[in-house]
């Protein structure tokens, strides 16, 4: 099946009937003045609203119903590895698309590199694109950032593809084993998979044909704030752990982890030792997927740094 012959879109959901309703016809709209053929999937995560009735009014919409609660990386395994296309648009369901989209980012899979494309993902509120992402790297860690919204350029490599709005090869999704559920409930997996296919030579592109706005919440309770902290740095600690392969990024990284450790209780920052036992309780599952990794090493990680840095290719 050729790539320009029709594309599944998935989109993950819960207690998401509001946004469901104000984003998902812009979707359904854009797939439809392409006129390709495609399948929209989607997962619904054991939502309590009225998500379901509304998506039951929908003809072309097909429902996974998760029986428990699975979280961002398990639902979108279950809807993605479910697909029959050869590319797969996942897209949150705060994201807004516009007309023009689709055609733009289905153009570059006839390259057998490319892994993942994005397109412009407006983040106006927050004056952003997080279609493009541009590495940085500091005190052992890599981080991904973004371009300004007004911010003007030609296709380029991105460090990763970000998850709100992103078109995978479903080939290359599958060989990797979709996305890893050790970061479950969330945060890192569209990292940690873009990386991974960078590792093996796959590329993640940035698309300007096209574009989406996204709409992602601005309001975190204390609660859940310190709770989305603590799920980050335990994340960004297994993803540094599980992916880095050169030997000086690996002793750097440990070397500014331990040196935090041995620091941070002079501003009492406990929810950094708790993300780290927790990553730590990991451990084992760290090991077995760097080992599952190490064969498919094609690039490293200064390689992959310098391609998408900000003066990279």
């Amino acid at each position: 099946m050729a790539y320009n012959d029709g594309i599944s879109v998935v989109i993950p959901t819960y207690n998401g009937e509001g946004l469901l309703r104000e984003n998902l016809p812009s979707v359904i709209d854009a797939l439809e003045s392409w006129g390709g053929e495609y399948e929209l999937v989607v997962v619904d995560d054991c939502s309590t609203d009225g998500s379901r009735a509304f998506l039951a009014t929908l003809p072309r919409v097909r429902v996974l119903v998760n029986r428990v609660n699975m979280g961002f990386s398990r639902s979108c395994n279950a809807g993605m590895l479910a697909t029959r296309y050869p590319v797969c648009l996942c897209i949150n369901n705060d994201v807004r698309a516009t007309p023009g989209f689709v055609a733009p980012l289905l153009s570059h899979f006839a390259d057998p590199t490319v892994f993942a494309v994005t397109p412009n993902i407006l983040v106006e509120r927050e004056g952003r694109n997080q279609g493009v992402v541009t590495a940085l790297y500091g005190k052992g860690f890599l981080k991904g950032s973004f371009a300004a919204l007004d911010e003007s350029g030609g296709e380029r490599e991105n460090l990763y593809a970000i998850g709100a709005c992103v078109a995978y090869d479903m080939g290359k999704f599958r060989a990797l084993g979709g996305f890893s559920e050790i970061y479950t409930p969330y945060l890192f997996e569209d990292v940690d998979i873009s990386y991974r296919a960078w590792k093996r030579g796959w590329r993640s592109v940035y698309e300007p044909g096209g574009g989406v706005y996204h709409y992602s919440s601005a309001s975190i309770g204390r609660t859940r704030k310190r709770q989305k902290r603590r799920i980050y740095f335990r994340n960004r600690f297994l993803f540094h752990w599980i992916n880095l392969t050169d030997p000086p990024f690996v002793a750097r990284n440990l070397f500014h982890t331990f040196l935090r450790l041995a620091v941070s209780f002079l501003w009492c920052d406990f929810t950094y030792y708790a993300a780290f036992g927790d990553a730590l309780k990991r451990f084992g599952e760290v090991q077995r997927l760097r080992r599952a990794a190490l064969p498919h090493l094609r690039l490293g990680d200064k390689d992959i740094l310098q391609r998408t840095a900000k003066h990279g290719r």
